[in-house]
């Protein structure tokens, strides 16, 4: 076992972290309210082995989460210029299925979904690498057997890791982090992927070429760029396009350039990397906002959730498209071809298809049994059935004709003279204008529609009074008696 003498908390090297190439080194193996990770500051070990090979590297060891985010801020405000970034975290973590931390030493017992302000964002690191595609790598020192729940939120161990384009990502047992610093990532001309096939504990993830050298063999390195070579401004548009068939044409016209062996490296990085060939065919399609659109909401359509139809292919839609394209059997690249946005479309052509027979079955069925409530009800000609039918289907295929039928049934012509004794009770009760309109005033609040509230009885007022008594369960005579009167007054405050 390797070791270096270290202080027990925390140990940053003063080299100047504006250096072209960047490390960090955070280790946790003795916790305050978790038991001790065994190995779990081994990964400091390749402080020396980074250092010798020009990395200007930060550690620290068992910190707490201050000085962890302090750190970690240093490292992201300096990698922007840096050619190289390598991270490495061991110790005890935790994820939410979707997103993962690093526990600090001072973390909680029990840390909740809400509580993990100290603790490192593996995701945060993740985004910091990408600042360096195809010169990152993430190292991870755990064990994979701790993967207790801790609430309904939060279990030990990684989640799903959302892996951007050009990092790599290692992780084995904590006591063998040192071993993929110290003997593949800072090793001169070692290759990290043949490192990682050879080695059964150490599992690969994200970028992952046929052959990563972070530490290319001198002899191998490209010469110093030389200002009056024919080649060089060729080499530089090569660069800035980054594509293999760049690199082809660069190396077509100037297969003697000082830059030739660089250019061959980079095209079989590319031509080796799925990935990175997918998402360079995706750029050359050309996709418009649009577009974009509409394969978004063709994938939610498929029940694909691509968190919003915005025409932005975040996270979520890359997501989304790396779920489809394992289920219809192609590489999970999460970046798309012609073939595969038009069986895209294609599918959710046919799903809209067939939700659209569905919603046209349902609306059959429910005309249908529309139609048959109708003649059980409504057909019969009578009040009741009228309303029946309404009470069902208040918007039904007859609701109108039942409507206008009720109308006409509840219209009470005025008699002749005095003598029906509905009216005479009525008249027994002196209603001024003043209760008139309060009268009408209530029906209209428990919506009969009396008409103009104006005091004077008419036509409306006579059929909002008799669909009042219907629906009260009372002689529908269009006129009051004096029980229905403050029942009528009752009912109104009720409501």
């Amino acid at each position: 076992m390797r070791r270096l003498t270290l202080s027990a908390a925390f140990a940053i090297l003063a080299t100047p972290l504006f250096a072209d190439d960047l490390a960090l080194l955070m280790g946790v193996d003795r916790y305050q309210e978790f038991r001790r990770v065994g190995g779990g500051t081994d990964v400091v070990v390749g402080i020396s082995a980074l250092r010798d090979a020009g990395y200007a590297v930060s550690s620290l060891e068992n910190g707490v989460g201050t000085d962890m985010r302090r750190l970690l801020e240093r490292l992201a405000a300096d990698a922007a210029n840096a050619d190289r970034l390598v991270v490495g975290l061991s110790g005890r973590f935790v994820t939410d299925g979707d997103r993962t931390w690093l526990l600090p030493a001072d973390a909680p017992a029990r840390p909740g979904l809400f509580s993990l302000d100290g603790a490192v964002s593996v995701e945060s690191v993740l985004s910091v690498l990408a600042q360096a595609p195809g010169r990152a790598v993430l190292v991870l020192g755990l064990n994979a057997s701790d993967t207790n729940e801790i609430d309904t939120y939060l279990r030990q161990g990684l989640g799903n890791l959302e892996i951007p384009q050009g990092v790599t990502v290692l992780s084995g047992p904590p006591n063998a982090a040192d071993n993929i610093i110290v003997d593949a990532v800072a090793v001169q001309g070692a290759d990290i992927m043949q490192f990682a096939r050879n080695t059964r504990a150490v599992q690969v993830a994200g970028y992952q070429p046929r052959s990563l050298v972070m530490q290319a063999d001198p002899a191998q390195e490209v010469e110093p760029t030389r200002p009056g070579d024919p080649s060089l401004s060729f080499w530089q548009d090569a660069q800035a396009a980054n594509t293999a068939d760049a690199y082809r044409v660069f190396l077509l016209g100037h297969s003697n350039s000082p830059y030739a062996a660089e250019a061959r490296r980079r095209l079989e990085q590319i031509e080796n990397d799925p990935v990175l060939l997918a998402e360079q065919a995706e750029d050359a399609l050309g996709l418009t906002r649009a577009q974009r659109r509409a394969i978004q909401s063709n994938l939610t359509l498929l029940d694909y959730d691509t968190r919003g139809v915005d025409g932005i292919f975040g996270t979520g839609t890359r997501r989304a498209i790396r779920n489809w394209q394992q289920i219809n059997g192609f590489t999970q690249t999460s970046f798309l071809t012609t073939e595969q946005i038009n069986r895209i479309d294609a599918q959710a052509s046919r799903r809209q298809a067939e939700l659209d027979a569905a919603e046209t079955r349902a609306q059959a069925e429910a005309e249908r049994l529309d139609r048959a409530y109708w003649e059980e009800t409504g057909a019969g000609g009578t009040e009741g059935g009228y309303r029946a039918y309404l009470n069902r289907y208040p918007e039904g295929i007859f609701a109108d004709q039942a409507n206008d039928a009720l109308a006409e049934i509840v219209e009470i012509p005025a008699p002749a003279d005095d003598s029906d004794p509905a009216r005479a009770l009525e008249q027994a009760l002196n209603i001024n204008p003043i209760m008139a309109r309060l009268i009408e005033s209530r029906l209209s609040q428990m919506g009969f529609d009396p008409g103009t509230v104006d005091g004077r009885f008419d036509a409306d007022t006579r059929r909002a009074i008799r669909r009042y008594q219907g629906d009260a369960d009372l002689p529908a005579s269009g006129f009051l008696n004096q029980s229905t009167l403050a029942r009528l007054l009752a009912d109104a405050l009720s409501r």
